[in-house]
C-alpha cells in the first residue's frame, strides 16, 4: 500500500459525502482510476454504509441552540419589545442556519420552543383558560400557534439572509 493509497483511504469518507475541494476530488478520482485496491475500498465502504442507519447525536452546540431558542421565547414573551424581538429572532435564525445549514432545523428550533412556552405561559392565564373546556384549550393552541408562527417568520427571514451570505461568500 503506497502513501497515496493511505491518503485516499483517509479521504474516502469525505469524498463520498462530497465534502472535498475540487482539487482534492480530482486527486482522489485520478488515483481511483489507476489503483484497484482503492477501488475495492470504495465499493466496500459504499455497500457497508448503505445499510447503516444514520445516527444523530446531540452535541453540546445543539443543546446551546435549543436553550437559546427557549430563552428567546421567554424573553420575547416577557419583555414585549418589538424591535428587540424582531432583531433577536432574525439573528437567531441567521446563526441557526449558518450552524446547521438546514432550513427545517431553523423552522423547528424557532417554532417548537415558542409554541410550548406560549402554552405553558398562558395555561394559568384567565384570559384563555377558566373552565378547561375544549373551546378554551383550542383557543390557547391557536394562539400559541400564531405566536410561534410570528417568531418563525422572523427566524426564517434571518435564515434567508444567511443563505444569501453563504452564496455571496462561496
Amino acid at each position: 500500500m503506497s502513501q497515496e493509497c493511505s491518503i485516499v483511504e483517509d479521504l474516502l469518507p469525505l469524498y463520498e459525502k462530497q465534502m472535498l475541494q475540487a482539487s482534492t476530488i480530482e486527486f482522489v478520482e485520478q488515483h481511483l482510476t489507476t489503483c484497484q485496491q482503492c477501488q475495492k475500498l470504495v465499493v466496500n465502504s459504499s455497500t457497508q454504509n448503505a445499510y447503516l442507519p444514520m445516527k444523530r447525536t446531540v452535541s453540546f452546540f445543539h443543546i446551546i441552540f435549543i436553550v437559546l431558542s427557549f430563552m428567546f421565547a421567554i424573553n420575547s414573551s416577557l419583555l414585549g419589545n418589538q424591535k428587540g424581538f424582531v432583531i433577536s429572532y432574525a439573528l437567531f435564525g441567521c446563526l441557526s442556519y449558518l450552524f446547521y445549514k438546514n432550513i427545517w432545523i431553523v423552522f423547528i428550533i424557532s417554532s417548537v420552543p415558542v409554541f410550548v412556552w406560549a402554552i405553558i405561559n398562558n395555561l394559568n392565564n384567565e384570559l384563555y383558560i377558566t373552565t378547561f373546556s375544549l373551546t378554551e384549550i383550542g383557543t390557547l393552541v391557536i394562539g400559541a400557534g400564531y405566536i410561534a408562527l410570528l417568531h418563525t417568520i422572523f427566524a426564517l427571514i434571518g435564515a434567508a439572509f444567511a443563505i444569501l451570505l453563504r452564496r455571496v461568500f462561496q
